[in-house]
């Protein structure tokens, strides 16, 4: 809110039998009165050329700044006196002017000394706020130099004291804000003015004081020449253009946004170049360009970057925020773990960059996933395995291994690519380590399996069931069946045949099926007591099945050992026919040495003992266990068969 005129304090001060407080508007505090009188004085010993008149700027109080004309005084016959009208301005109030304050200067009035009651200055003045004060632009941005860029106290050597009184009075009062609250000045210093050992930041003294009169190198520092500088540092053009365009409102607003910390005298360049820096003048700051920008110019960086990200959290950049970079910020967030980022906020970041910028987050996931870990990488990677669509994968990883793998682990559903099945062995292999690792997902288990067993050119099916164990019996079947002739069986067979139960289940629903039961009759252990489970009418079935075409010597070898433990085994006796078949074929094998001895070692397992001196006679064994069972020898055989194999 701006005000049209402003209601400002004022006192007098001179020679009266030694200098003192002549006039008055208001009643001082005591502390107030005695800093007055001092900073009211003559600056030195004498007067020099050029610094008959000059200003002092100051704090008065929390509350109140003052701003002072000082005349010499040479109309008194004692030497040394002057007149300073004080102009007491509350601080609030000031604000408020925005930067329309260029009456002030009228508002200065030296006292007439034939005058001895002074009445016009135990009177409040009005400013009226309609006038700007018209200052140089070379010499304010000598000034902003000098206060921002300079250590102080700091001195200005100069041939009068009004070279900068404007641009001084300027700052003072319209950018008292951007000043440290203490800040004090003096456009006419004839030594180093101080008050209760508090050195005025900025004095402009002649150029024929000595520099040790000014303390310069011990408690003072010299101003460069404005002469020999050449080009002033981008950030004070950059403080000169925004007091043109809107008097610093903006950049105030901006500084403002920080705590107190921030707000002092000895961060303000350091904010210009943020404000400039990362484009928040021009309302294209993002997040990353505020934490880059303060790594840069901030010693304390942790302490800025952490107060940034919490601002940016409840939208406090609104006004000045343009395009984010999404995947730049997490980028940031990666390689910077000493800031403390929420685990809400790199999802935040993570998902908008998924969302906004795909090619950027897949250049950055194909560099973080060859990086040495991390938490944020993992929730970042976490994120990119939930929001990637299983139709995009293939592009997103262009099948390199390890984006792949690292995908797979977070989500086994992307081994639903059929590309991955048609990589390398090795590749193909790593992949499955990988959903060894992953969260199974019940509902996509028998579709993986399947879609590896289909596509793979190799035979991959022990190291899928290192990864799901029984879970991969029912696809293992399944993908048997429909391809119980392909050449990449080995390792399904070698793990399904040990299981009895499933195996059973398949022989039922294949009883019709001659080519199938002459491969599961080879592939199941048929010594497995699990295997009891099959029913008369089933086995019957099976015989009838292999029987109804002219059998090759092989087939009838395979469905005589596949017969023979139900023959001894079962509850029930088989048929004549099934069981003459099966005696009959493998009494032959036993009798001719064919009958292989792995298999051997089984059999004799459930065929009666005889006599120690026939125990090298199998076919005997065999006859035994036969007729034990309850088996007519003679009638279940059809031919008569030679007296040494009965």
């Amino acid at each position: 809110m701006t005000i049209e005129k402003l209601s400002i304090n004022q006192t007098l001060h001179g020679y009266s039998k030694g200098h003192r407080l002549l006039q008055s508007s208001k009643k001082l505090q005591d502390r107030d009165a005695k800093m007055m009188i001092i900073l009211s004085d003559l600056s030195g010993n004498e007067v020099a050329s050029g610094f008959e008149k000059y200003y002092t700027g100051y704090r008065l109080n929390k509350e109140e700044i003052v701003l002072a004309c000082t005349w010499y005084a040479d109309e008194m016959n004692r030497p040394g006196c002057v007149w300073t009208h004080s102009l007491i301005i509350n601080v609030d109030e000031l604000t408020k002017c925005y930067d329309s304050i260029g009456g002030i200067f009228e508002l200065f009035k030296k006292p007439d000394i034939d005058d001895n009651i002074y009445d016009c200055y135990n009177q409040k003045l009005e400013l009226i706020l309609n006038k700007k004060i018209n200052f140089s632009e070379i010499k304010l941005k000598y000034i902003i130099w000098c206060i921002w860029g300079n250590r102080n106290p700091i001195i200005i050597f100069s041939q009068e004291s009004s070279l900068y009184e404007k641009e001084l009075i300027y700052l003072f009062l319209a950018q008292h804000d951007l000043l440290q609250s203490e800040f004090s000045f003096c456009t006419g210093s004839e030594s180093l003015r101080n008050y209760e050992g508090m050195i005025l930041d900025l004095q402009v003294a002649p150029y024929k004081v000595s520099r040790s009169k000014m303390f310069i190198g011990e408690k003072a520092y010299e101003a460069k020449e404005a002469g020999i500088i050449k080009n002033y540092p981008v950030w004070v053009n950059k403080v000169f253009d925004n007091i043109k365009i809107d008097n610093m409102r903006d950049f105030k607003r901006f500084r403002q946004l920080f705590s107190e910390k921030y707000r002092q005298h000895d961060y303000f360049t350091s904010f210009v170049k943020l404000y400039v820096g990362s484009e928040a003048e021009s309302r294209k700051a993002n997040l990353i360009s505020l934490l880059q920008i303060s790594c840069v110019i901030f010693r304390e960086k942790e302490q800025i970057c952490q107060e940034i990200l919490e601002l940016y959290r409840v939208n406090s950049f609104e006004n000045w925020k343009g395009k984010e970079k999404y995947t730049e910020t997490i980028n940031f967030f990666i390689n910077n773990l000493w800031l403390n980022v929420p685990l809400n906020d790199i999802k935040f970041w993570a998902i908008n960059g998924f969302g906004f910028e795909y090619l950027n987050t897949k250049i950055l996931f194909k560099d973080i996933v060859k990086k040495d870990e991390n938490w944020v990488i993992e929730e970042v990677l976490k994120v990119y395995a939930t929001e990637l669509q299983e139709d995009l994968f293939l592009d997103f990883t262009d099948l390199e291994y390890e984006c792949c793998s690292t995908l797979i682990t977070l989500n086994s559903r992307f081994a639903l690519c059929e590309q991955l099945w048609t990589q390398s062995k090795g590749y193909q292999q790593g992949i499955i380590k990988c959903l060894q690792i992953a969260q199974k997902d019940e509902e996509i288990i028998e579709k993986v399996i399947m879609l590896i067993l289909e596509t793979s050119e190799y035979d991959l099916a022990l190291d899928l069931y290192k990864v799901y164990r029984d879970r991969c019996l029912n696809p293992f079947w399944k993908y048997l069946m429909l391809n119980y002739k392909s050449s990449k069986l080995k390792g399904i067979k070698s793990i399904v045949k040990n299981d009895i139960q499933g195996g059973v289940e398949i022989f039922k629903s294949n009883l019709n099926d001659r080519e199938r039961l002459l491969f599961l009759m080879d592939l199941i252990d048929q010594y497995n007591p699990k295997i009891r489970i099959l029913k008369l009418e089933e086995i019957r079935q099976l015989y009838s099945t292999i029987m109804s075409q002219d059998c090759t010597k092989r087939e009838e070898i395979t469905l005589a050992k596949f017969l023979i433990p139900f023959c001894i085994m079962q509850d029930y006796l088989l048929p004549k026919d099934v069981a003459g078949f099966t005696f009959s074929v493998i009494n032959k094998l036993l009798a001719t040495q064919s009958f292989p001895e792995n298999e051997w070692e089984k059999l004799e397992r459930i065929l009666p003992e005889v006599a120690f001196y026939n125990s090298w006679d199998r076919c005997k064994r065999l006859r035994k266990g036969f007729k034990k069972k309850g088996y007519d020898i003679k009638s279940i055989v059809e031919e008569e068969l030679p007296i040494h194999l009965l």
